[in-house]
């Protein structure tokens, strides 16, 4: 448990010590806005082509901000400085293998019955994309060092991914019943009917709940990469510049 709330602990405070991070993890939150404003779907041609051309955008932005978030955290806490332009560099360079690590991930593990399993998978993938970074690796060696090093420290990253996804679900939970509670009034009788577990059946193009959870998904993203690639780091017995800044 020590080094689970040493890993947390690292990760938020890094987190505020960069600017770039800022940029890339809120790339996702472009998408959600474009879904709450878009209009109805329509037949016309022209109307149609424009949202597929949108939507491709924003699937583009979503992926540069899966790569480029951890990208920037990695590069942070090895002493690194990093670029907009590099880290859309690393985007494009590491994408073919990310995509690919991330359909074998899907395939090896659909349906997933256990929380454990899926927050086991999770981590296993984020290790794996920081193996691209620290060494170029291709995907089957990037796997088997995640895996190893997954298997060794089960315990510690298991709980540690547990902590990480109740928190978010709480934060989501509270920020369906806050936006509710706005909208109406602040009438209790409002929150009788919410669905905590899935927002996007009902507010998923509510202005204010996306505004409101963004900011929490914002500052999760980089958190949770700061967070594991301080525990892939630390289990790979890197020398890490940021033990010395966190102090």
């Amino acid at each position: 448990m020590a080094d689970v709330f040493l890993f947390i602990r690292h990760g938020w405070k890094n987190i505020w010590k960069q600017k770039t991070i800022w940029l890339f993890s809120m790339l996702p939150i472009l998408n959600q806005l474009f879904n709450t404003f878009r209009a109805e779907r329509t037949t016309d041609f022209l109307p149609s082509f424009i949202f597929l051309m949108a939507s491709f955008v924003f699937i583009i932005l979503i992926y540069i901000s899966f790569i480029g978030v951890p990208y920037l955290a990695y590069c942070f806490l090895i002493g690194k400085s990093a670029t907009i332009q590099e880290t859309l560099s690393a985007a494009e360079k590491f994408s073919g293998r990310v995509i690919g690590c991330s359909c074998l991930g899907i395939i090896a593990f659909s349906p997933v019955f256990l929380l454990a399993l899926a927050v086991s998978t999770n981590n296993s993938t984020q290790f794996t994309i920081v193996s691209f970074f620290e060494n170029d690796w291709g995907i089957r060696q990037s796997l088997d060092k995640a895996w190893h090093l997954f298997k060794s420290n089960f315990g510690a990253l298991s709980i540690l991914g547990l902590i990480l996804v109740i928190t978010f679900r709480a934060y989501s939970a509270m920020s369906i019943t806050l936006t509710v509670l706005i909208q109406s009034g602040f009438d209790i009788t409002s929150i009788s009917n919410l669905n905590m577990f899935i927002p996007s059946t009902s507010l998923s193009k509510n202005l204010l709940f996306v505004l409101i959870n963004g900011i929490g998904q914002t500052i999760f993203t980089p958190l949770s990469a700061s967070i594991f690639i301080s525990a892939y780091l630390k289990y790979s017995d890197v020398k890490l510049p940021f033990l010395m800044r966190v102090k």
